[in-house]
């Protein structure tokens, strides 16, 4: 039992100051009367006891805690069909099912079926229990993730799950072309693509359901930010170059690349031809990257690169295990290859053939995706490249895959940029989402994105990096610190209810919810009750009745 008197309140503390005076009164007056016996006395004492304990409780409001049967309701999205819910219904044997428009939130424990509720609803189950049941449509997405900014040449991974309704495939495009596709069966589906971002600035890529060119379903457009990388100077260190060589350094060139080829003619006569001269000359500065062969891996110039912490790359390999060993020696790698096919070549895709070896794995060493090249890292980074050749990809016309191959091999060898941003997509504004700097060049408070400013401070679990937080309110490609940019979801894009925006609007209401109860413990939803005041007043006319007769009564 508790009272709810406010005892801050002067008033209350003068009322109960009044009713103590008036018991102490009670007491004195009939005490003092001489003409009632001590029968009478205690009566009337009585009497004028429940009176004043009437007085005390209706002025102290007390109430006291009482069980009632638990209430349980569902609450459907708008988007799940009647046959959905109904099922749900009759398996949870509930008799009350309610939508948004007609939901009253006075019910101890709630079941969510779906995911599109407006915010307004959400927030008023704070104090109630929550069980959610997603509606998975067919033939749409569950789930979805990428990388919402990536270095030009570095792999974009696109993961989640789709419900396919049949057999069927799920693609992803850039515009005619499929860079990654996935054959699909009834039911639930993961799927795990991954593809070189070899364009530069705003990319965005299709995820397409369906069996043909016609009869595809586009069930999401994957927008990103793709950050050119830094020129580099690149030197080719080659005995006698060839037109795999001459076709990668031209390639370079129109990268933006400085590229110098230097060759060995004759005993103590070489050449130097440079490709892209207004940049930095790399005969004069220490390049970024050599490109040599294994024949050459001895030379004090490769040495010299990897103690800087540059990279080299070997390609033309004619015997793997020989040349694995001769690098290993000369530059303290540990690459390692192991025949699988007694083929002189063995086709890899697109046309493309390369020697019948494959890496042992270690626990420094990154592959190229889809590609038997490897980079090897510690002090500097030292790559090998299984391929014959990729110049017919370029004399073909194929000049996109060509550009893959080798966007995507620069970025295994670059060195990790500074002030390098990550985000995951997809994001949706008024939805809080974490953006991370990594490696930053000076310790940043704080991050323009469009019109937001995200406050950053150190991370916890990464003392080269910065974090932040931030609910995005336009929607749209944003700009980052000016030279990046990122996609933001919303109302103001194409649609105004995306179902997997809704999916993770629900998944953050949750989320706050638990955190909310792990904070202040389980909700209690014990109910108290107390006297209605129609009964105190007849309590009251009793006692003063009683009172009144109580004289009369010789």
């Amino acid at each position: 039992m508790h009272t709810t008197v406010n005892w801050t309140s002067p008033i209350n503390w003068l009322i109960a100051l009044v009713l103590v005076a008036l018991l102490v009164i009670q007491v004195w007056l009939i005490a003092r009367n001489a003409s009632l016996s001590t029968t009478r006395k205690w009566i009337r004492g009585i009497l004028n006891g429940l009176l004043w304990l009437l007085l005390v409780g209706y002025f102290l409001q007390i109430q006291w805690p009482v069980d009632r049967a638990s209430t349980h309701a569902l609450l459907i999205g708008d988007e799940v069909p009647s046959t959905f819910s109904r099922q749900i219904k009759d398996s949870l044997h509930l008799s009350k099912s309610f939508t948004s428009r007609n939901f009253k939130p006075n019910y101890d424990s709630v079941t969510l079926i779906g995911q599109q509720f407006p915010a307004e609803l959400l927030t008023q189950l704070s104090d109630t229990r929550i069980r959610w049941v997603p509606y998975n449509a067919p033939d749409a997405l569950q789930a979805i993730h990428w990388k919402g900014i990536v270095r030009q040449g570095e792999i974009q991974r696109v993961t989640g799950s789709v419900t396919s309704s049949q057999a069927q495939w799920l693609r992803l495009r850039f515009g005619n072309k499929t860079l990654d596709s996935l054959s699909l069966h009834e039911g639930v589906n993961p799927f795990a693509f991954q593809f070189p971002a070899f364009g530069k600035g705003h990319s965005q890529v299709e995820l397409l359901l369906g069996g043909t060119a016609r009869s595809t379903t586009p069930l999401d457009t994957i927008r990103f930010f793709t950050r050119p990388t830094k020129p580099l100077t690149i030197q080719f260190l080659l005995s006698s170059p060839d037109f795999e060589s001459k076709t990668l350094a031209d390639w370079l060139g129109k990268q933006g690349h400085t590229v110098t080829v230097s060759a060995t003619l004759s005993k103590n006569i070489g050449s130097n031809l440079t490709i892209n001269p207004s940049g930095k000359s790399a005969t004069k500065t220490p390049p970024d990257l050599i490109i040599a062969e294994p024949a050459d891996a001895a030379n004090p110039i490769l040495r010299k690169a990897i103690a800087d912490g540059k990279a080299v790359l070997f390609i033309n390999l004619t015997n793997p295990e020989t040349d694995s060993r001769a690098i290993n020696q000369a530059l303290g790698s540990r690459w390692q290859v192991r025949k699988f096919s007694n083929e002189p070549q063995v086709p890899v895709g697109n046309g493309l053939n390369a020697l019948p070896y494959r890496f042992v794995d270690q626990p420094t060493q990154f592959a190229v995706s889809g590609l038997p090249i490897a980079v090897q890292r510690a002090v500097g980074r030292v790559g090998v490249s299984l391929l014959s050749e990729t110049y017919p990809l370029s004399l073909s016309g194929d000049s996109v895959a060509y550009s893959r191959i080798w966007t995507a091999t620069l970025a295994r060898l670059s060195a990790s940029n500074q002030n390098t941003v990550q985000v995951d997509a997809p994001i949706y504004s008024h939805i809080q989402q974490a953006i991370t700097v990594n490696n930053p060049t000076n310790r940043l408070s704080a991050l323009q994105v469009g019109q937001d400013t995200v406050r950053l401070v150190n991370s916890p679990l990464n003392e080269n990096s910065i974090t932040g937080q931030s609910s995005f309110v336009q929607a749209g490609w944003l700009a980052v610190q000016d030279s990046l940019a990122l996609y933001v979801g919303g109302p103001d894009g194409a649609q105004t209810s995306d179902p997997l925006r809704d999916r993770q609007v629900v998944q953050q209401f949750l989320l706050a919810h638990q955190q909310t109860l792990l904070a202040h413990g389980s909700i209690d939803h014990t109910q108290t009750a107390s006297l209605p005041k129609s009964t105190w007043l007849i309590l009251v006319l009793l006692c003063f009745t009683a009172l009144w007769v109580e004289p009369k009564v010789q």
